[in-house]
């Protein structure tokens, strides 16, 4: 078998279908464990980029944007949660953290910081380890593309079906007709177009749209929801669009072309 067959199963398996760039960042004690990660990400069609915490990033050579990073770090004796929260103020890309002594002190502390998935480098499985990057990359990537096909080319515009969406005016249309929201119910409709398709959970869209932290919030989010449908759904009691994910949140559901 050919390495282009190989590469071709390899997309089909994992559904990326592009070469996803993760960075490998780590503390200045942590080098070799982290170009150990680097080897098994490389195998899989991945560039990776690697990065030792407090030098200046280095973004020459890297074609397109970032998708990933991965944390190899020393548990609580040398954590880097200043790198998770420095990340956490401009992106939203997966991290993943590969931790000395992974306790749960330390999950708690670093999803706390923005860390998605923390595992423990005492109990490390390499086919565990590829798994969860592929899987994070797959989410991640999946829903950028959800995003691409819903997005005008000047940016502003968000459309799903009939609904659409004007950024600038922070107006919502339906079937080109203006449809009267508050900033509220507006929040709530862009937050579900710019993650069509994905799940998001009540605390994430409370998070994002009151910009508040979560405590209590479902009743209130429902509500909201409840009102929405009232007005974007052809059939507010069986909704096309704002689909419940039971236990979890809401999803604004991809029209069909």
């Amino acid at each position: 078998m050919s390495l282009s067959s190989i590469y071709a199963a390899k997309r089909e398996i994992t559904g990326i279908q592009s070469r996803p760039n993760v960075i490998i960042a780590y503390g200045e004690d942590k080098r070799e464990e982290a170009m150990s990660l680097s080897d098994m990400l490389s195998r899989e069609e991945i560039n990776v980029i690697s990065h030792r915490s407090g030098d200046i990033f280095d973004s020459t050579g890297i074609s397109g944007d970032v998708h990933m990073m991965v944390i190899r770090d020393g548990g609580l004796v040398s954590p880097q949660f200043g790198l998770i929260e420095e990340l956490r103020r401009t992106s939203d890309i997966p991290v993943l953290t590969v931790s000395d002594g992974c306790d749960e002190i330390y999950r708690t502390m670093a999803l706390a910081k923005g860390a998605d998935i923390c595992m423990n480098a005492d109990e490390f499985g390499k086919f565990e380890f590829k798994a969860r990057v592929v899987s994070l990359l797959r989410r991640y990537i999946g829903a950028q593309n959800r995003v691409s096909g819903i997005i005008s080319a000047d940016g502003e515009t968000l459309i799903n079906g009939s609904i659409s969406i004007d950024r600038r005016r922070r107006e919502v249309f339906r079937e080109g007709d203006l449809i009267r929201m508050t900033a509220i119910e507006y929040g709530i409709v862009e937050y579900l177009m710019e993650n069509c398709g994905a799940v998001c959970t009540v605390d994430d869209i409370y998070r994002r749209v009151w910009n508040e932290t979560p405590y209590c919030v479902r009743k209130t989010v429902v509500e909201h929801i409840r009102r929405i449908r009232s007005k974007i759904e052809p059939d507010p009691h069986n909704p096309s669009y704002i689909k419940v994910v039971f236990g979890v949140g809401y999803k604004m559901e991809r029209a069909v072309s």
